[in-house]
């Protein structure tokens, strides 16, 4: 077996031919990928890039793995360059950048939680950093993982007022681009919409209503309704949102495009008619469910 300390709370382990990375002597992850020996040509084309989550998404969707998600190399050599990764993290201050966000985050996480007085200063900076990135990739895993909760009401909304326009422009940017093709992008842009759904709904924020302000006027008409069809079939289970505050919210949305826009006042009139089986109106169920969450 192979160890190699990273520092007082932190060390790696080659068991079985695998890496395992150890936690105050107790098993935290067991490393599943490593993304070394990028060539040349491959870091040439890399432009734009701040962190390897950037790396990792541009070198996947470009098949351009020559040398990326390594799994025909030996798993000493593995090893090592998992704890040159981990050291070289360690060493700049656990820069999140620096290594693949779903493990930085809950390894700074853990870390805090036994005591590494470095890790409990910068956890609550690198959740900042790289929520206010606008790095799509990132900021879904922090928001979907509950990190945002570590900050409190005041730091939240300094975030928020930061990272607010980066975030609207990058889902604006990428919308634009895909809803040309609804048909063919469909999960894409509702993967979009659901990320910004969760911040409006989440945190008491209106980016979707900025979003559509801003969304080129020859696409609105098929945009708006890409939304409004899907929010009326939409479910918020796996987010823990109360139904009350979500058709509360979709009323404010129906009420927004039928004041501004009105080439959506035939399909809002039918969406206001009943939701799923048509037993209760909008109105019956903002009535119900909804109101305390003006």
């Amino acid at each position: 077996m192979l160890k190699f300390f990273i520092n007082d709370h932190l060390e790696l382990r080659l068991e079985n031919k695998k890496t395992n990375i150890y936690v105050n002597n107790k098993l935290f992850i067991k490393c599943k990928y490593l993304l070394i020996n990028i060539s040349k040509e491959e870091m040439d084309s890399l432009d734009e890039i701040n962190s390897i989550d950037d790396a990792f998404l541009k070198l996947k969707r470009n098949n351009d793995f020559s040398g990326g998600m390594v799994s025909n190399i030996s798993p000493k050599v593995q090893f090592w360059g998992h704890c040159s990764n981990l050291q070289a993290w360690s060493e700049n201050n656990y820069n999140s950048c620096l290594i693949h966000s779903n493990l930085a985050f809950p390894l700074l996480k853990k870390l805090t939680e036994v005591g590494d007085l470095r890790a409990k200063k910068v956890f609550k900076e690198e959740i900042a950093k790289r929520f206010e990135n606008g790095h799509l990739g990132p900021i879904q895993f922090l928001l979907y993982n509950n990190y945002l909760d570590f900050l409190n009401k005041g730091e939240l909304e300094c975030l928020f007022e930061q990272a607010s326009p980066i975030l609207i422009k990058n889902v604006l940017d990428q919308l634009k681009r895909l809803v040309i093709s609804s048909l063919v992008n469909y999960k894409t842009i509702r993967d979009l919409i659901d990320l910004i759904l969760f911040i409006d709904l989440k945190f008491n924020k209106t980016l979707l209503f900025e979003i559509f302000k801003l969304f080129p006027k020859r696409y609105k008409e098929q945009f708006g309704k890409f939304i409004l069809l899907h929010l009326n079939y939409k479910e918020f289970n796996n987010y823990k949102i109360p139904y009350g505050k979500f058709y509360y919210y979709f009323e404010q949305f129906i009420t927004f495009l039928y004041v501004n826009y009105p080439y959506f006042n035939t399909l809002v009139k039918f969406l206001d008619s009943g939701y799923y089986n048509s037993s209760y109106s909008l109105d019956e169920r903002l009535a119900y469910g909804a109101e305390t969450y003006k």
